[in-house]
């Protein structure tokens, strides 16, 4: 079913406003119709899956800069009130 939503003012016994949403039923549309305000209303869709979240593949460039850090860091306390954070360690010797 379709609906068409307008909101009004509505004010309770002690003069305070809110704003209140009210769905007015429009009645059943065809299919046809539907898949044409879907196309206004998407011009660019070419339904068509996007591959989204974490890719479980071949490692990248951010993983090698991830490693990279785990090895010259440590988490350990940093100060005498017990807070903990990363914490340069060097990396190579020269």
């Amino acid at each position: 079913m379709r609906y068409n939503t307008t909101f009004k003012e509505v004010r309770n016994k002690y003069g305070d406003v809110s704003i209140v949403e009210v769905r007015i039923p429009q009645g059943k549309i065809t299919l046809k119709e539907r898949q044409a305000d879907h196309k206004r209303r998407h011009p660019n869709d070419k339904n068509q899956k996007k591959t989204k979240g974490v890719f479980w593949g071949k490692r990248g460039y951010k993983d090698d800069i991830l490693d990279e850090f785990y090895d010259t860091h440590a988490y350990t306390f940093i100060d005498t009130d017990l807070n903990q954070g990363w914490v340069y360690i060097g990396g190579e010797e020269e």
